[in-house]
């Protein structure tokens, strides 16, 4: 008896701390990260959360998809639940988000925090769900500079170079004032056509860039800092919708803190750069004056992108600019 007493026990104590299997849902993650970047550590963080939190209900999986273009596209369509990317592979279904990546929009890093957190995530919030997809936090690329074959330190030096442009508005225009011959392509078929030869150069956040094959066939790393690469760890509605209370409180606890990735990014940049220039890599520095040339040619640009992108570009950018006369009047703090 005591032993059928025990056996009892131990099961009604399983039952308790487990789901069963046909309680359980799977959902994957996709995300576009290499291994050895501080990106992917971020996302494997908000799987096993959510896993381990909900106790096994909820399962997250991490799914590697080289294109982003493609993670937007399947998290739309419900076939991946969940995605982390960027602005510029969002642009492709939600064109509003090249706004973001307008490039020298950022008078400095404080003030493109401040802004997006406080005035363009509200708007950016109703444009995504708008596409069927909940904005369940920001996340942190870094900023983007230019990357060549060779040395291209100044704006003449990529007038009529044949470069990768990415399916963004921003990406076209950046590329466009430049002069440069642009070949749009998804960043799966980029490394390939730096190898090949098809391109010579591009533009890449260095956390990203610095894991995969652009490294080698692109060595020049020039930092213009020209755009900020901000991304979003979006949701399918309907998926998000059909979660219990419960399930959703515990994946947005689960999701990364901006802050901290920020922080994360910012650290791991300069360590892997000294680690890259070992290696053989080059990282061209950039003067102030150096860099308004390239500013002088790209910003008189960024209105007409604005009515080009169309839609509700127009009200993202009003916050935007709301946010930075804001940060200004509180003393850039």
């Amino acid at each position: 008896m005591k032993l059928a007493a025990s056996i009892l026990l131990a099961c009604a104590t399983m039952a308790a701390t487990t789901t069963p299997a046909w309680a359980q849902k799977s959902w994957k993650v996709g995300s576009a990260a290499q291994p050895g970047s501080v990106l992917i550590s971020f996302v494997d963080a908000m799987t096993t959360k959510t896993s381990t939190g909900s106790k096994g209900e909820l399962k997250l999986e991490r799914l590697f998809v080289g294109s982003e273009q493609e993670i937007v596209q399947q998290v739309v369509r419900g076939r991946i639940e969940i995605g982390s990317v960027s602005y510029t592979g969002a642009a492709g279904l939600i064109p509003e988000a090249s706004v973001l990546n307008m490039p020298y929009l950022w008078a400095s890093s404080a003030e493109r925090d401040y802004v997006t957190d406080n005035h363009a995530l509200p708007v950016m919030k109703k444009i995504y769900e708008a596409k069927g997809l909940v904005i369940l936090a920001l996340g942190e690329v870094g900023w983007n500079d230019v990357v060549c074959k060779t040395a291209c330190l100044t704006p003449e030096s990529v007038k009529g170079m044949k470069v990768r442009v990415a399916p963004s508005a921003a990406s076209k225009m950046f590329w466009g004032s430049l002069g440069a011959n642009g070949v749009q392509m998804p960043l799966s078929e980029l490394y390939p056509a730096l190898q090949s030869g098809l391109v010579s150069a591009a533009d890449l956040p260095f956390p990203y860039y610095v894991t995969t094959p652009a490294a080698q066939s692109a060595p020049h790393y020039v930092l213009t800092q020209h755009l900020h690469h901000g991304s979003t760890v979006v949701v399918n509605k309907a998926a998000w919708d059909a979660l219990t209370p419960a399930l959703r409180e515990i994946v947005a606890a689960s999701r990364p803190d901006v802050t901290v990735m920020r922080k994360a990014v910012d650290a791991e940049v300069k360590p892997k750069m000294e680690e890259f220039k070992k290696k053989g890599g080059f990282v061209h520095e950039l003067t102030a004056a150096q860099r308004a040339e390239w500013r002088k040619l790209v910003e008189p640009n960024q209105e007409q992108l604005i009515k080009d992108i169309g839609g509700a570009a127009p009200e993202l950018w009003a916050a935007i600019q709301k946010g930075k006369k804001e940060f200004a009047a509180r003393g850039g703090k």
